[in-house]
C-alpha cells in the first residue's frame, strides 16, 4: 500500500508538470504522433504555435510542450537538453493577432428535412461565419463549439490581409446560444509558411539567373559556375522539402510556370522526355571528382517531380531537378560524381513516372474542387443576403452546407496527398 501511495503521488506531480503538453488543441499543425504514424521523421516532426519540441529520454520520442515547462522536464530527466538559445527565443515570442471570426446565421437542421411541423426535433444546426485576417492566415483553424458537441474545422482557402472568407459547419446543440466560433491561428505558422514561400523564390530566381548566364566549356570559370548551380539547386530542394513538410502537417501549389522552349540548351529540337550531357570537368582540388552539367528536357507532357540519374564507373545518384519541367521545355543543372573514367559519366530519367503522374492529377483535382468551392460559396452568399428569404430557406441553406463541408473534406485530402508526395520527393 506504501508503494501504492508513493506511485500515485509520483502520478499526481507528473500530471502538474506536464499539464503545459498539449494533446488536443493543436491549432495549425496535427499532433507528433500523428506526424510520425504518416511517415515524418522524429527529427523533422514540427510543433504547433506556442509550443517547443522536446525528446523524451526515456522513450526517445518527440513531445511538443510549452517553453515555460522545458527546464524543469530536462532537470527532471524527462527530456533531453535542448538548445538554451531556441528555447529562449520560444519563450520571448509573441502570438501574432491575425484576425476575428463572426457567426453570421445558426438555421436549425431538423430531423426529417422538409417536414416543418411544430413538432419535429431539431437535429443540428447549419452554421455561417466568417473570418476577416488583419494578416494573412494560411488554412484559417476553427473551433466550434456548443453545449452538446465540440468541432473542429479547418477552412481550405489562404486568406490574405485585410479580406474576409465564409466558412461553414454543422453542429449539435440544445441550446443555439450556445453555439460559439473561435479562430485557432496563432500567425506564426502561418507567417512562417509565407516565408518559406519567399525564401524558396528568392532561391529559384538565383538559381535561374544563374543558369542564363552559365556559358558551358571548360575552365575554372566554367567550373566555378557549375558548382554554384549544384548549390543553389541543393538550397532550393531543401527548402521545397521543409515548405511541404510544413505543408503536409497542416492538411493531413503553386509552381512558378516556365517559358515554353523549342529547342534544348544544346540546340537540338526536343523530341520527348530525354537527359543530355553537356560538359564534365574535373574538379582541380580532388582528382577523380567530376563537376557534371547536364539538361532535363520534356516533350509534349509535363514531367513532374523530375529526377535524373547521373552514373560513372564508381558510382551514381539521383538528382531531384524541381517541382516539374513544362511540356517542350528543358531544365539545365549540374551535380558532383566520382570517376575512375571521365568518359563512363552519363545521365538518364529516374523513371519517376508514377509519382510524377499522380501529383499532377491530384494538382489538377485541388484546382477543380477549388473552382466548385467558390462558385458553392457564391450561391450560399447569395442565399443568406437575400432580403426576400424563400419559404424553403432552412432545407437550401442545409443542402448548400452539405456541399460546401464535402467539397472542404476532399480539398483537405487532396492536399495532404499532394504535400505528401512533394515532402517525401524532395526529403
Amino acid at each position: 500500500m506504501k508503494s501504492l501511495s508513493v506511485f500515485f503521488v509520483l502520478f499526481s506531480a507528473s500530471l502538474l508538470l506536464f499539464s503545459g503538453i498539449a494533446s488536443s488543441s493543436y491549432a495549425d499543425i496535427v499532433p507528433p504522433k500523428h506526424q510520425q504514424k504518416i511517415g515524418i521523421p522524429a527529427e523533422d516532426v514540427i510543433c504547433d504555435s506556442g509550443l517547443f519540441k522536446v525528446i523524451r529520454e526515456r522513450t526517445n520520442t518527440v513531445a511538443c510542450v510549452d517553453p515555460a515547462n522545458v527546464s524543469k522536464l530536462v532537470a527532471k530527466g524527462w527530456a533531453k537538453k535542448v538548445d538554451e538559445k531556441l528555447l529562449s527565443d520560444a519563450m520571448n515570442r509573441k502570438s501574432i493577432e491575425v484576425g476575428s471570426i463572426t457567426v453570421l446565421e445558426k438555421v436549425p437542421v431538423r430531423v426529417n428535412v422538409g417536414k416543418l411541423a411544430s413538432g419535429t426535433p431539431i437535429s443540428g444546426y447549419d452554421i455561417v461565419f466568417e473570418v476577416c485576417a488583419t494578416k494573412p492566415i494560411y488554412a484559417p483553424d476553427i473551433v466550434i463549439r456548443s453545449d452538446s458537441e465540440t468541432k473542429r474545422i479547418e477552412m481550405v482557402e489562404s486568406i490574405g490581409a485585410d479580406s474576409c472568407e465564409l466558412g461553414v459547419a454543422k453542429i449539435k446543440a440544445a441550446d443555439k446560444s450556445t453555439i460559439t466560433a473561435t479562430l485557432l491561428n496563432k500567425g506564426d505558422v502561418s507567417q512562417k509558411v509565407m516565408d518559406l514561400q519567399n525564401e524558396l523564390n528568392m532561391l529559384k530566381q538565383q538559381l535561374s539567373e544563374t543558369r542564363q548566364g552559365f556559358k558551358g566549356g571548360q575552365g575554372s570559370d566554367s567550373q566555378k559556375q557549375g558548382t554554384k548551380i549544384a548549390d543553389l539547386r541543393k538550397q532550393v530542394n531543401d527548402k521545397r522539402e521543409e515548405l511541404h513538410r510544413l505543408l503536409f502537417t497542416i492538411h493531413a501549389p503553386q509552381t512558378d510556370k516556365q517559358k515554353l522552349e523549342k529547342y534544348t540548351f544544346s540546340g537540338k529540337v526536343i523530341e520527348g522526355e530525354s537527359s543530355t550531357l553537356l560538359s564534365v570537368t574535373e574538379s582541380i582540388q580532388t582528382p577523380g571528382l567530376y563537376d557534371v552539367v547536364f539538361e532535363a528536357c520534356a516533350g509534349k507532357t509535363t514531367v513532374r517531380l523530375p529526377v535524373v540519374t547521373i552514373i560513372s564507373d564508381t558510382n551514381s545518384a539521383n538528382i531531384k531537378l524541381g517541382d516539374k519541367i513544362s511540356a517542350n521545355s528543358c531544365q539545365m543543372t549540374s551535380a558532383k560524381i566520382e570517376a575512375n573514367d571521365k568518359s563512363s559519366i552519363s545521365v538518364m530519367p529516374a523513371g519517376n513516372e508514377k509519382s510524377s503522374n499522380k501529383a499532377a492529377n491530384l494538382e489538377m483535382m485541388i484546382g477543380s474542387l477549388q473552382n466548385e468551392l467558390v462558385q458553392e460559396k457564391q450561391r450560399l452568399k447569395a442565399l443568406i443576403h437575400n432580403s426576400d428569404r424563400p419559404d424553403n430557406f432552412k432545407e437550401l441553406l442545409d443542402a448548400q452546407v452539405s456541399k460546401i463541408v464535402e467539397l472542404r473534406k476532399q480539398i483537405t485530402n487532396a492536399k495532404a496527398e499532394f504535400n505528401k508526395i512533394l515532402y517525401q520527393t524532395y526529403n
